[in-house]
């Protein structure tokens, strides 16, 4: 599988599963574009939904980044997650059946930032987001470098 350019286009949206899983192919695309160098303005090393479904996974970023080069497909990441942490596949769709609050709202609030949620208020939160996402992402870059080692 190839890396998306995060620079130019989006990551699957949170809701695309592999396995029952939700969230992962979207962070298998990040993780991909971080290896790449081509994540853009996402996040990857700092996001609190990523590090949410990798605690419940029990591995960590480089372990993740590990299994996503290793692995040629979606289900394949998965597949060595689970070798890896066995027991993981089943904690990971329990989590996908019921994620905690705080992803919930980001879920919310990157449907509206990619445009999957649409109307006035929509464009007012795009128009923000625009402005401080950069600023975020680069702080957080910053606070809480990635670790791959």
């Amino acid at each position: 599988m190839s890396a998306f350019d995060l620079r130019t286009t989006q990551p699957r949206r949170w809701n695309a599963q592999v396995d029952g899983v939700i969230w992962l192919p979207r962070l298998i695309d990040k993780a991909r574009a971080c290896d790449a160098g081509t994540l853009g303005l996402y996040l990857y090393g700092q996001s609190p939904v990523d590090d949410s479904l990798l605690a419940a996974a029990r591995i960590d970023y480089a372990g993740l980044l590990e299994a996503v080069r290793t692995a040629a497909d979606d289900e394949g990441v998965l597949r060595e997650i689970e070798r890896r942490s066995p027991g993981a596949t089943q904690r990971l769709r329990a989590w996908s059946a019921k994620p905690p609050l705080t992803c919930r709202v980001t879920f919310a609030w990157n449907d509206v930032d990619e445009g999957y949620t649409h109307g006035p208020i929509a464009r007012i939160i795009r128009f923000v987001s625009n402005g401080i996402y950069p600023v975020l992402t680069s702080a957080l870059r910053k606070l809480r470098p990635l670790r791959t080692k």
